[in-house]
């Protein structure tokens, strides 16, 4: 590696430690307020603008936008900021708009608590429940080991201890607040991550302005290399259109489908709380994840030659060299919290589909909310766990795991979006469709590269996903009046006491 971070192990582990040791209190405090089933789930939709806006960009923002992204922007230029600054405007409004607020209704009036809840409700289908439940083991529990290989590099960075160290530290810290607090824990740290992650944000990347000598000798510099980093596609035609547009689909249209963001609005208050929290948590996405990732353009001028992957250091050295070591280490937190509030978020949510889903709805339906939270405590442990091992495995890069579980959950979107707008929409549509698309989306992956023309499997696979369901749907049995009436109908009614 040309470059090698300096070493600051003392002020590094200084920081760390009084971190962590301030989410554990977090935790302890959140168990505290937890009376129920629903309080560890959803807050009991008790959570207002600030936190719900702060929990929402924080859970969707994770390591790979501090370290996966700006390490890959470094070999692109400007081009590469396609992989999620266009879709940061419509991430979270988009999902507001189009389900936010019958989801809220539909917690407030049903004690929904999950995404399978919604689903195996609007479809009449305990089948459907354990599908989902399946698929998001599936694609979840990896998309938390992909968040702490970033904690292994961190930690071996500054303290030249194994990645195991670091990967370990993460993970136990994250079990335990998940499993004493639940979501109120969850939501309570994201709040203190997400802040971190605007200031370690914006600080990066003034601080590489500073060192590339200003943003017009930067763009100097890269022109004087390569014109194209200044530039559509992009150095080495690297981000065509269609690259483009499949990101900004991507990451706001889809984020429908991912469960740990869909439950989101389980825990908000009422429509006004939404709002709000689509204010503040658009700011945040904007500050946080377009400042980290120009700084992958402007550390290309400072730092020029990193080879491959070892671009993903390019954060950590723009702080080693520009700022003291104790305020990088305080900096370099801020990257473990992008880790850390997407783990904590997925790990509850594939709780949930295990003690929740599996457990208390399908395996043992007798289950009281109690055995259920009990349940869930040692699930959370057990999951952990094994996160923690798929990120010792390192079986793929960061950005690669994380795109591969977002692609496979996006799909549901299709029986999301139809369910809650079209009351044809049939429980065998929805069985045919997801088992096709998540299929198809897997041999577009691996067989058929081809065949995606060019954009992400996901767009072309959610596209085959959406007609067959519609196709299935026009000739088959569609749910029960009574379920249409309590989903569209009753819902502008007032909830009786």
């Amino acid at each position: 590696m040309p470059y090698q971070v300096e070493t600051s192990t003392v002020p590094f582990l200084i920081v760390t430690i009084s971190y962590l040791a301030v989410l554990g209190f977090i935790g302890w405090w959140g168990n505290r307020q937890n009376r129920n089933l629903q309080d560890f789930f959803t807050m009991s939709g008790s959570a207002g603008a600030v936190l719900s806006g702060l929990a929402y960009f924080s859970t969707q923002y994770s390591m790979s936008t501090f370290m996966g992204v700006p390490g890959s922007i470094y070999h692109v230029g400007y081009a590469g900021m396609s992989v999620s600054v266009p879709g940061i405007a419509f991430s979270m409004v988009i999902p507001a708009l189009l389900v936010g607020r019958r989801l809220i209704k539909l917690g407030h009036r049903y004690k929904m608590l999950t995404m399978a809840d919604y689903l195996a409700d609007r479809y009449e289908s305990t089948a459907i429940r354990g599908l989902l439940a399946i698929l998001m083991l599936i694609f979840l529990v990896p998309m938390m080991g992909a968040q702490t290989i970033g904690a292994g590099v961190i930690f071996t960075t500054y303290t030249g201890a194994p990645q195991w160290v670091g990967i370990v530290v993460m993970g136990v810290t994250v079990i335990l607040y998940c499993m004493a607090g639940g979501i109120r824990s969850v939501m309570m740290t994201d709040v203190i991550q997400g802040v971190l992650m605007v200031v370690t944000a914006v600080t990066t990347f003034f601080v590489s302005l500073k060192l590339g000598g200003g943003l017009e000798t930067i763009n100097a510099k890269l022109a004087s290399v390569d014109p194209n980093y200044l530039k559509f596609p992009g150095h080495n035609n690297s981000y065509p259109w269609q690259n483009y547009a499949s990101m900004i689909v991507m990451w706001s249209f889809f984020c429908i489908g991912q469960p740990h963001l869909f439950t989101k609005f389980f825990t908000m208050k009422n429509y006004g709380t939404m709002f709000k929290a689509v204010l503040l948590g658009t700011l945040g996405m904007w500050f946080s994840a377009s400042f980290i990732e120009w700084c992958g353009v402007t550390g290309a001028a400072s730092f020029p030659g990193i080879p491959g992957k070892e671009s993903d250091f390019i954060v950590p050295l723009i702080l080693q060299e520009g700022l003291p070591s104790i305020v990088s280490a305080l900096m370099v937190a801020g990257i473990f919290s992008a880790g850390m509030s997407t783990i904590s978020s997925l790990l509850l949510t594939s709780t949930s589909a295990v003690s929740r889903d599996l457990y208390q709805r399908i395996l043992k339906r007798d289950a009281t909310d109690e055995d259920t939270l009990k349940m869930s405590r040692v699930v959370t442990v057990v999951l952990g766990i094994i996160a923690i091992g798929i990120g010792i495995l390192k079986p793929g890069s960061i950005f690669t795991i994380i795109l591969f579980a977002f692609g496979g959950l996006g799909i549901w979107a299709a029986p999301i979006i139809c369910g809650m707008y079209w009351k044809r929409t049939t429980t065998t549509g929805v069985f045919a469709s997801v088992i096709i698309g998540e299929a198809f989306y897997f041999l577009l992956l691996t067989e058929f590269k081809s065949l995606s023309m060019g954009f992400n499997p996901l767009i072309v696979a959610w596209l085959v996903t959406m007609m067959i369901l519609i196709g299935v749907s026009l000739f088959t049995k569609p749910v029960s009046a009574e379920t249409i009436r309590r989903h569209f109908d009753d819902l502008d009614k007032p909830v009786k006491a």
